[in-house]
């Protein structure tokens, strides 16, 4: 962070315009430094199309959530019509950078505030069984429990690379200490959001938009569009393949991680706890690619090809029921 060093990715920020990739960690860095401020959006989820197209959120390191509109579709598990409403989805898999975040709060410091948390998290748990009991242990021995388990392993544990190694659990808490967050500093409770999982139904939408094959389109995968096949050997940094993007800019949603979902797998679980996952991962094969590929693991599991993402929804938007 020396002056010619913030001088320098100031330049590069301000005049880069076809390495998109560049200038986004050009102006993460200028964040990281105080020097750049995005304000995030106070807009409603009521206004649709009016709406913003995306956010920037300050209790995530300015994490930015895109805006996917409302609509019905075909979904592929049950093969009946379903109506998905307004959410903002995030444009990347949460980082090693921002999770880790996550973790220094539950390792540090501030009984109260940990002993709050705890408190709040425990009661959102309290009607699964299995969530209830991963919780059992003492909060103070949480960040332990929580931790990637590949956070020492140089193949995954990058700053900008997505996080792997964590449980289910650990993704819904992380989701419910931003909504902590939110909440204590919020001053209108009626127009805050909601950080959560997305629900399969939610995610399908959001990389089909009811019709893709892939979150691209149509066309077959490659080595521009996904890390998949083991062609890398490990998960790549989010957005390094910004030709296998959304129309909307959603990145990632093919390949380097499969993300945990909010719901259960049901029908075809090995496990009648295993939790949804979508998207592929770095050593899956194409066949695991298409918005419609389905994934299952038992909640507690930590393997180094799972990831998660999380949306923002409305207070008054529905959330689907576990297993539908």
């Amino acid at each position: 962070a020396s002056e010619p060093a913030k001088t320098l990715v100031k330049n590069v920020w301000e005049q880069e315009k076809k390495e998109m990739r560049l200038k986004q960690k050009a102006e993460e860095m200028l964040i990281a430094w105080k020097l750049h401020r995005v304000e995030p959006s106070a807009v409603s989820f009521q206004r649709g199309e009016a709406g913003a197209k995306s956010f920037r959120n300050p209790f995530e390191l300015e994490a930015e959530y895109i805006f996917i509109k409302s609509g019905t579709y075909q979904y592929s598990v049950t093969k009946k019509d379903v109506t998905v409403p307004d959410l903002y989805f995030a444009k990347y898999p949460v980082t090693n950078k921002r999770y880790r975040r996550f973790i220094d709060f539950l390792k540090g410091e501030e009984e109260v505030a940990l002993r709050q948390f705890a408190e709040s998290l425990r009661a959102k748990a309290k009607k699964d069984e299995d969530f209830k009991k991963y919780l059992s242990k003492n909060p103070k021995d949480w960040a332990g429990l929580m931790r990637s388990e590949n956070d020492d392993d140089k193949r995954f544990n990058g700053e900008d690379q997505p996080v792997v190694g964590v449980t289910w659990f650990a993704a819904m808490a992380y989701a419910h200490w931003l909504n902590e967050l939110q909440r204590s500093t919020s001053h209108n409770q009626q127009s805050t959001r909601v950080f959560k999982l997305p629900t399969e139904m939610e995610w399908e939408w959001a990389a089909s938009g009811g019709a893709r094959i892939y979150p691209w389109g149509k066309d077959d995968p490659d080595d521009k569009r996904a890390n998949y096949g083991s062609n890398v050997g490990q998960t790549t940094p989010v957005g390094n393949y910004p030709s296998g993007a959304t129309p909307e800019g959603l990145m990632d949603m093919a390949g380097n991680v499969w993300e945990w979902c909010e719901n259960l797998y049901g029908e075809g679980a090995y496990t009648p706890e295993a939790r949804a996952l979508r998207g592929g991962s770095w050593n899956n094969t194409t066949d695991n690619l298409p918005c419609a590929a389905r994934n299952n693991n038992h909640p507690d599991n930590q393997w180094n090809n799972n990831g998660f993402r999380l949306v923002a929804a409305g207070q008054s938007c529905p959330i689907q029921a576990i297993g539908q």
